[in-house]
């Protein structure tokens, strides 16, 4: 996938629907329908507003990109202006893969590449694994592991599991009286440790909220909190799929992340497995936290351009040590 130039991508954006048999899945999409096919995938709990940065002296990821990519970045199920899932039906890590490929299957694309960003970038990695004749481009904002527990650990979680579903009630939703009071709350949810500023809490709750008579409340289905620990699988089983991964990687982590995601065992053995087998993989750190692709969108995009356009050497699959 290479790009010619240099030039941005139409800074106006379409939205789009996918049907599923629960409702639809919602999108919103740059650049001409003949483009260079990209998918953007966001993390948990946010939505596709995470690559569409609507401020003028920091453009959005999605307008920086080259002019002759197709960007389309999806809202998971439960997430932003997409439907929720049946009632009772789990969010599970291994479903938001099928849903990649419901969305794929629908525009009929044979190659594409993906940007994601911590859970979207689990399930981007984990589709490149699955299906490894498809994704020409892999590119990784703050990729973590997704949860895993030991197989001995089987009986407790499910029984955990099996009595927190028995007694999960419906609550009444708390409702905002304004964007910014909806911002207030989503600072305080998962952001591995480092702060989202207000700004770009505001641009995703702007997506991630509906309007009722008494004010906003969130549109995101509870049940994504709820995670379906039956679902864990072992710790070898990703590694399965993620060894089967062929296409180039370039993994953008922040300086900020207090968590220090790309020093946890887990996460560099992950990576390592990738570099055995993708065509070529890539490390770099961005200066921001969790959500640095928000905070420094120009940074990103130039990272992302460099990698399209084979501007780096590939001569070698890189170490951990050698790019951070």
């Amino acid at each position: 996938m290479a790009s010619h130039g240099f030039s941005s991508i139409d800074r106006c954006h379409k939205e789009m629907t996918f049907t599923v048999p629960w409702g639809i899945i919602a999108a919103k999409a740059w650049g001409r329908t003949d483009g260079i096919p990209v998918l953007g995938l966001h993390g948990f709990p946010d939505n596709a507003n995470t690559f569409d940065r609507r401020v003028m002296k920091y453009p959005q990821i999605a307008c920086l990109l080259p002019e002759d990519i197709y960007f389309i970045a999806l809202d998971f199920p439960g997430h932003g202006k997409s439907s929720h899932r049946w009632p009772g039906m789990p969010y599970v890590h291994f479903e938001y893969i099928a849903d990649v490929k419901k969305v794929v299957s629908h525009l009929q694309w044979k190659k594409f590449s993906i940007i994601g960003h911590s859970m979207g970038a689990n399930v981007g990695a984990h589709y490149a694994g699955t299906f490894p004749s498809e994704v020409e481009n892999l590119i990784l904002l703050d990729f973590s592991v997704p949860l895993t527990r030991p197989v001995d650990k089987t009986a407790t979680v499910l029984a955990h599991y099996a009595t927190s579903m028995a007694d999960m009630k419906a609550r009444t939703p708390y409702v905002y009286p304004n964007l910014e009071s909806a911002a207030e709350r989503r600072q305080l949810g998962p952001s591995f440790g480092t702060t989202l500023n207000r700004e770009d809490a505001i641009l995703l709750v702007r997506r991630g909220t509906r309007s009722t008579k008494n004010g906003l409340i969130f549109s995101h289905d509870p049940a994504i909190k709820h995670v379906c620990v039956p679902f864990f699988v072992p710790h070898e089983s990703f590694l399965s799929i993620l060894s089967k991964i062929q296409c180039k990687v370039l993994a953008l982590y922040g300086t900020d992340n207090k968590t220090e995601l790309i020093e946890s065992d887990k996460v560099r053995e992950r990576i390592n497995v990738i570099n055995k087998t993708a065509k070529v993989i890539l490390l770099k750190r961005i200066k921001g936290g969790h959500h640095f692709h928000l905070e420094n969108p120009s940074e990103v995009v130039q990272a992302i351009k460099m990698f399209l356009a084979n501007n780096y050497c590939q001569s070698k699959h890189v170490t951990l040590k050698n790019k951070l």
